[in-house]
């Protein structure tokens, strides 16, 4: 089976987030694509079977598979155009657990993915105090999304430091923190990070659904609908999103990393 790893939302090798592309030529069960995915050992390996008209897809963290994942449809899309599976004039559909996700790619290289908006709900009862604690900075507001916990704090300087204590993040939501501020030296809009180690990662470089969550909670906050996002992780990355109507735009560059052949079990 042909993978390829590909560094998304970045133009520069070892920036953005990895993530892994299988084309998957013949059915495979579940359980052997989280056996994959587990040996791949990135944030997400995406897993697509080709259609005529549409494709496929499916993500899976080195723990469990996830409903949306925005860098590995990034990676997706980027591979399947850059490796000749799909014309790039044309518009990809990928059918996923979320629905239909859309792509496309225009003369610059930048890929657009048209997710759905995820609004976030405030979450008036949280105690601040242990999480002021951990991350040593005061926190604004504090959100929910199923599986996931925002914190908005007061300055960016809360996020670019952050280094939370594992245990205790995972003890938060089932799938992980997310923490952002609007941006004030960094020159983008907003900057933000994410702590899952519920998922198998301690920290994910770069992370597009995250950013279904906070485009439209910045766009309360700011009045505007089009951003420059900073996602502050150590590979660091960036994007742009935009919010229209129920949908989020997501916007970004990827560059492949390398392409091998993986063997797969006899049955």
């Amino acid at each position: 089976m042909k993978i390829y790893q590909v560094d998304s939302f970045t133009k520069e090798l070892f920036k953005g987030n990895p993530a892994a592309v299988a084309i998957v030529e013949n059915e495979l069960s579940t359980d052997l694509m989280q056996q994959i995915a587990l040996e791949m050992n990135l944030s997400e390996t995406a897993f697509i079977t080709l259609h005529d008209n549409h494709c496929d897809l499916r993500w899976f963290t080195p723990a469990s598979e996830v409903p949306l994942c925005g860098h590995a449809t990034l990676a997706s899309a980027f591979a399947l155009w850059k490796k000749g599976y799909w014309d790039t004039s044309k518009v990809i559909e990928f059918r996923t657990l979320s629905g239909s996700l859309f792509t496309s790619l225009d003369e610059n290289g930048m890929i657009t993915m048209d997710f759905p908006s995820n609004p976030a709900k405030p979450n008036l009862g949280f105690d601040k105090a242990e999480m002021e604690l951990v991350f040593g900075y005061p926190i604004k507001e504090v959100l929910d999304y199923p599986d996931e916990l925002i914190l908005i704090f007061e300055h960016e300087e809360a996020v670019l430091n952050a280094n939370p204590n594992s245990e205790i993040i995972a003890a938060q939501a089932k799938s992980g923190v997310i923490v952002s501020a609007r941006g004030e030296q960094s020159g983008y809009d907003f900057v933000s990070r994410y702590f899952a180690p519920n998922l198998g990662i301690k920290e994910d470089p770069v992370t597009g659904f995250m950013h279904t969550i906070l485009t439209p909670y910045w766009a309360s906050e700011t009045g505007k609908t089009e951003f420059n996002a900073f996602q502050a992780s150590a590979r660091t990355g960036e994007m742009q999103t935009v919010l229209k109507g129920d949908r989020v735009l997501l916007k970004g560059h990827a560059i492949m990393v390398f392409e091998t052949e993986l063997s797969l079990p006899s049955k």
